[in-house]
């Protein structure tokens, strides 16, 4: 594909409140197969921590540290939305055109993650309602990027749309949102994104529900991203295949925030006007750097410390 080039980042998506808990054992130890019609369990965990969150928020902290390029979140954010509007201002995030809801919470979700890093989530969107409501004029000039993740399903389509209708290029993050969304607006997405990107049980579920290999769908000029965890990520599109590894990690001490992390990391990259397996390496390794603390913006690495890890991943082809 041909490489574009991007002046900003736009991150749609949810604005939220994490609380992450860790079990000590494998939930798979308290699922019975004859009786998943009728599922009764309680998990009684060791860990609480609670933390800032939500798609939004973490991809765009990420970006904000792989680049000087603006970057812009554009959500919607409740009565309790302090702690969050004091860290974008701390980061130099633009939300001012981010909706604040006085009468709902912000959005909360609630993780848990067992000795597997298995996770189950819980997520109550509150104010996150009112994404659908947010005007994107003012940020399609110029050459911006969009990144469209998980969030309300109305607020979702809505960005979607607008992106369609305008000819914006986006990055596309449909995994989260698969629940919800329809395979003709699932499909119309995917076609007309510059960047679709999920991890290998996304991409097969979308591939399962549209009965087609994704590379039949998306466009020449689009790159398809699959992530793999510690093996890295695969990047294909209709003139590139290739892998990027991994970074070596002794321990991993939180999974929660290693994919919008990658996002963040990638995209910060292209907004710095690196070659496409630089971008990809500097998600891989930004990434690392979010698995070793917990919470989804508690790392923050130099922009020379992501780099020193990118420069020493390898690249297949």
């Amino acid at each position: 594909m041909k490489q574009p080039s991007f002046s900003s980042a736009v991150v749609t998506g949810s604005i939220a409140y994490d609380e992450i808990m860790d079990f000590p054992g494998m939930f798979k130890d308290h699922f019975h197969p004859e009786k998943l019609h009728q599922i009764n369990v309680s998990f009684v965990v060791d860990k609480l921590a609670k933390h800032l969150g939500g798609t939004a928020t973490n991809i765009a902290y990420n970006i904000s540290i792989s680049t000087s390029a603006k970057v812009s979140v554009l959500g919607a954010m409740g009565k309790d939305h302090d702690a969050i509007t004091r860290m974008f201002a701390e980061k130099k995030i633009d939300f001012s055109s981010s909706i604040i809801d006085n009468t709902l919470y912000t959005s909360t979700g609630k993780v848990m993650t067992d000795q597997a890093d298995n996770q189950i989530w819980g997520y109550y969107y509150g104010a996150g309602v009112r994404g659908k409501d947010i005007n994107f004029d003012k940020y399609s000039k110029g050459a911006p990027l969009f990144v469209i993740s998980a969030n309300h399903s109305e607020a979702f389509l809505h960005v979607q749309n607008y992106c369609i209708e305008k000819n914006i290029a986006y990055l596309y993050d449909p995994g989260m949102s698969l629940t919800f969304i329809s395979d003709k607006d699932l499909e119309a997405g995917i076609r007309s994104a510059t960047y679709i990107v999920g991890n290998d049980y996304e991409i097969a579920q979308i591939e399962r529900r549209l009965k087609k290999p994704l590379l039949d769908i998306i466009s020449k000029d689009s790159g398809l991203i699959t992530t793999l965890g510690a093996q890295g990520i695969h990047f294909q599109s209709a003139a590139e295949d290739l892998t990027v590894g991994g970074c070596a990690i002794d321990s991993i001490i939180d999974p929660t925030g290693a994919g919008d992390a990658w996002r963040g990391g990638f995209i910060g990259g292209l907004l710095e006007g690196l070659a496409l397996e630089d971008s990809l390496k500097m998600g891989n390794a930004l990434a690392s750097f979010a698995i070793n603390h917990v919470g989804t913006v508690n790392h923050s690495p130099s922009s020379a410390d992501v780099l020193s890890r990118a420069v020493s991943l390898s690249v297949s082809k």
